[in-house]
């Protein structure tokens, strides 16, 4: 009996420490975001301004993660101007492809969907910025929406 209660104490010590680890993001300042304050607290701010959050626990980290990356998604849809028919953001957002019309394509023009990219892009990079292993390249893809013909990739860094 006592060993089924020591193996239990064990495992419920082990989720505790796994549940209870706290996590911290340094972000800088060009890509502070208040929606994090839901969720973290400050705990100090460098000489060039980078702030440094807490989270008190990596399921409130992960927590985070999963509704930025849905915050971020929704807004860089916002803009998309192009007459998209749809646009897939892979995972951890290292990617972003935007099916357009070739109807579109053709109105808009290529710099147009360029400087537009750069916007989705730099959404992406703002959410990459706010995680504790950001990822400083985005590549965002257009294509046709209706055949997948790439018509350009552009890389936006941080």
């Amino acid at each position: 009996m006592k060993r089924i209660i020591c193996a239990a104490l064990a495992v419920l010590m082990v989720a505790v420490l796994f549940t209870g680890c706290k996590v911290k993001t340094t972000v800088d300042p060009e890509y502070v975001d208040s929606f994090i304050n839901d969720y973290a607290s400050p705990d100090q701010v460098d000489e060039s301004g980078a702030v440094t959050y807490q989270f008190e626990s990596k399921k409130i980290y992960d927590q985070f993660t999963e509704d930025y990356y849905e915050k971020v998604k929704e807004d860089s849809r916002v803009e998309i101007k192009s007459g998209h028919q749809y646009s897939y953001y892979n995972p951890d957002i290292t990617e972003i492809v935007v099916g357009v019309t070739p109807e579109s394509y053709e109105e808009l023009g290529i710099e147009a969907m360029k400087e537009e990219a750069q916007l989705v892009g730099k959404e992406a990079i703002k959410y990459q910025m706010n995680l504790k292993n950001p990822i400083e390249k985005i590549d965002v893809t257009y294509r046709n929406a209706n055949t997948s013909e790439h018509y350009f990739t552009i890389t936006v860094e941080a």
